[in-house]
């Protein structure tokens, strides 16, 4: 939209042909900090520590942006222009051709102003926003020496709190003020359609029939009566009712299936979340005609889907579609440090979601306010867990002003309610909202998103959380087994070495020291003190990172095995990074997956098979597959050289959302230091689950792995296009007499060798005991070859030289 951005205060800006040619070009939607970027002015913020040559000066000031564009022509009588603005932050005042149009208050109010007298058709439009920095934006933070979160930032509230900085992100300069979202014109005759709402109800437990209903809002803009007609469309239903509008009215119509019978659907196709089903959507249409023109209309998707709730024994349990949803997911704190992610970003995101079988994500402090986002969770089955701007009492204080965060709630609400995804509702982080605030939210929320739910805490009440936020010993996870829906437990997570080579300048890879700290990891942690106790310690960046594979491994799978036992669902802190981070999260900022992203994705599968390691007993969990018959469960325990020195199977039948011990681990006498333990889940022949685990003699001591002579992996690759995308199938093979570790493959273009990202494979890191073989699928899109063609690269923790291959990284483009 906008050409100039800078500080100033002449509400000349919104006339024609002001001079700006000496304005810094903008970026729209962006941040201010994002045009300083985009324009050469500074260095990459999230690279290194160049965000200490930023200086918060550049901020202390109010911006404006404006542009100058042609005026769309009137093609009928009563035609109305709406300008609109779907995110800035963190106030606006909008001036059009040197008339001020309206103001926006708060970081997630939308703007929509009614400009009809103001636009010149066909001629040239001067328009000019003038943003109104946040109030208390604090100082910035220096994480190599602290590590506190949030601030003052938060009397602000609505805005974008987390760029206070926090121990996933550092303080963002300028705090991300700007014109975040989409800024349009738009046209409308003179009844516009406002708020629209679908929601449908089903007779559980039978779920063969459901009804809908579709609600509208009218307004009249004129000031005369206006009849008309207003038709929806459900899928391939349509429904229409006449409508009379007095003067300058507002009236809302609804279409239930009392009056309409086509909307009381049998056999709907059910929105299920990952994991329980497709999530089937339906195209919806809302019209509003009058005398044989469209004046208005809307179109989006909607779920047909029931959750239903329970606290009793002051324990929250959740249903959909009549089944028992248990919740695997992470904590989503930010999109992106600068507020870049659009459309594809968001569903590489959930794509990657879905495909580690996570069904929730939890919206942090509402730190998101893309619909994008919720697109792509309908799309994907990802459930929603919306929180609203309040983050814990100790990390930020209560909003100065309950009615703009009640005003920005309510404009938010309704906004986003008709998202299938959307299933679960929190007012505070860790805490429980001013009265005044937890009061209007939970009346909001029931009013505008009925059959929702919400819970005032993240922490406390029906839910618990809290953490712990480190890496434990692996049978503590099974110990301190979650007895409520826990919404936060995290580990440190060391991403591979070329992308630690895209977040650290070189004369910082080693040792760990100052910039490591920025990107958000401390030397002295139980991360960093597990790679030297339980695996012997690194002599540089390379031997820590591939050591680190370990931990991350064991770490992420042991936080969703150790729910086994009252599975009520669990978020990891956290599954997606804002910025280049060495902390918590399953896939890292570039998109590429390390060993925690597999760790997870096989934690969370539907049906599992486990090694609890408090009890050493084998644990077969059903969480979501259904009915299951007629399986068997296979324990081995292999010496350091991959010889199998016990083994056991038992048949296995299992219902849905249970856990079964079908077999006692034993540990012949004589076994290395470190040896291993592989459970397979069997239906027949097929495998349906499969789990390798590394032990030792001693309780975490896995240094016996530094004593394996290095092993040779063979792979053939066999690579087919088909339209848009790539598909590798990879056999790998095992040749020599030792076991080989974390075998990794990756795909990289044929020529320069770089990482291509994202990808999906369907396994990764994975054990081959000498002679044994493995086929793993890969999955990418052309576009992401950039004209090349793929191939793939092995490497592993004892590999020989000669499969050792570090792919070059190049960064995805952000907008």
């Amino acid at each position: 939209m906008c050409s100039g951005l800078r500080s100033c205060k002449r509400m000349a800006n919104s006339c024609p042909s002001v001079a700006d040619k000496d304005w810094m070009v903008a970026t729209v939607p962006g941040t201010v900090l994002t045009s300083y970027l985009n324009d050469g002015a500074i260095a990459d913020p999230n690279f290194g520590d160049n965000q200490y040559a930023i200086s918060d000066s550049f901020f202390c000031a109010d911006f404006w942006y404006r542009d100058e564009f042609i005026g769309p022509a009137v093609k009928s009588a009563g035609q109305r222009f709406w300008l609109n603005f779907d995110g800035i932050n963190w106030k606006a005042e909008v001036y059009l051709n040197g008339q001020r149009v309206g103001r926006i208050d708060g970081g997630f109010m939308r703007g929509r102003f009614d400009v009809t007298g103001l636009v010149h058709a066909g001629a040239m439009n001067a328009l000019a926003v003038r943003i109104i920095r946040n109030a208390n934006p604090g100082g910035t933070k220096d994480k190599a020496g602290d590590t506190v979160n949030g601030g003052a930032l938060g009397r602000d509230n609505p805005t974008y709190h987390a760029s206070a900085g926090w121990d996933w992100m550092s303080t963002i300069r300028g705090r991300n003020d700007g014109i975040w979202d989409n800024v349009t014109l738009t046209t409308s005759g003179a009844v516009t359609i406002e708020d629209p709402l679908v929601s449908s109800t089903i007779p559980l437990p039978d779920s063969s029939n459901a009804d809908v209903s579709i609600q509208a809002t009218l307004h009249n803009q004129e000031a005369h009566e206006i009849s008309g007609t207003l038709r929806a469309m459900f899928g391939t239903i349509a429904v229409e009712t006449k409508v009379t509008l007095d003067p300058s009215s507002t009236k809302t119509v609804t279409f239930a299936p009392a009056t309409q019978p086509a909307l009381h659907i049998g056999h709907p196709k059910l929105w299920w979340p990952v994991g329980y089903g497709d999530p089937n959507l339906y195209p919806v249409s809302i019209t509003f005609a009058a005398n044989g023109k469209v004046s208005d209309t809307k179109s989006f998707k909607a779920g047909i889907r029931q959750f239903t709730y329970s606290e009793d024994g002051g324990v929250l349990k959740i249903w959909i579609n009549g089944r028992r949803f248990i919740a695997r997911g992470g904590n989503w704190g930010f999109p992106e440090s600068m507020l870049r992610y659009r459309a594809r970003e968001y569903d590489t995101a959930m794509r990657y979601h879905r495909d580690q079988h996570f069904n929730m994500l939890r919206n942090w402090v509402g730190q998101t306010g893309d619909e994008a986002l919720y697109d792509a969770a309908d799309r994907f089955g990802v459930v929603i867990w919306q929180d609203f701007w309040l983050a814990n009492p100790w990390d930020g204080p209560n909003p100065d002003d309950n009615d703009l965060f009640l005003a920005n709630a309510r404009d938010y609400l309704l906004r986003i309610r008709n998202h299938a995804s959307l299933g679960l509702f929190c007012g505070r982080n860790e805490g429980f909202p001013p009265q005044p605030v937890d009061d209007g939210l939970r009346a909001m929320t029931a009013e505008f998103e009925p059959g929702s739910h919400y819970i005032s805490s993240s922490a406390d009440g029906p839910v618990s959380g809290h953490g712990p936020y480190r890496v434990q010993p692996l049978k503590q996870y099974f110990i301190k087994t979650p007895t409520k829906m826990h919404s936060e437990i995290g580990a440190p997570n060391v991403p591979e070495m070329e992308i630690m080579e895209h977040t650290l300048s070189q004369d910082a890879m080693w040792p760990i020291g100052p910039q490591w700290r920025v990107h958000d990891f401390h030397a002295h942690n139980p991360f960093a003190e597990a790679v030297d106790q339980s695996y012997g310690g690194a002599k540089d960046a390379a031997e820590f990172v591939s050591l680190a594979q370990f931990v991350n491994y064991n770490a992420y799978r042991g936080m969703f095995e150790g729910q086994s036992k009252n599975r009520l669902g669990i978020l990891i802190w956290m599954s997606h990074p804002a910025w280049p981070s060495i902390l918590w999260q399953t896939y890292d900022y570039f998109f590429d997956t390390d060993a925690s992203y597999y760790a997870a994705k096989k934690a969370s599968e539907p049906i599992h098979i486990q090694w609890n390691a408090a009890t050493d007993s084998v644990e077969v969990v059903n969480y979501n597959a259904g009915e299951q018959h007629g399986l068997t469960a296979h324990a081995e325990v292999l010496d350091i050289d991959g010889t199998v020195k016990w083994q056991r199977s038992v048949p296995v039948d299992i219902h849905e959302d249970s856990t079964q011990s079908p077999i006692q681990l034993e540990y012949p006498s004589g076994l290395a230091r470190t040896h291993f333990i592989r459970l397979t889940l069997l239906r027949g022949d097929a495998v349906v689950s499969l789990n390798f685990y590394w032990r030792g003699t001693t309780e975490e001591d896995y240094t016996g792995i530094r004593t394996l002579a290095p092993a040779h992996v063979v792979a053939q690759t066999r690579t087919t296009r088909a339209g848009t995308k790539w598909k590798l199938v990879t056999e790998l093979r095992n040749t020599s007499a030792v076991p080989a570790l974390m075998v990794r493959i990756k795909a990289v273009r044929s020529k320069s060798g770089d990482l291509i990202a994202p990808a999906l494979y369907d396994d990764n890191y994975i054990a081959l005991m000498p002679g044994e073989r493995k086929i793993i699928h890969v999955e990418l899109e052309d576009a992401d070859t950039r004209e090349e063609s793929p191939r793939v690269v092995v490497s592993g923790f004892n590999l020989a030289a000669q499969n050792l291959a570090s792919p070059k990284l190049t960064a995805p483009v952000k907008q």
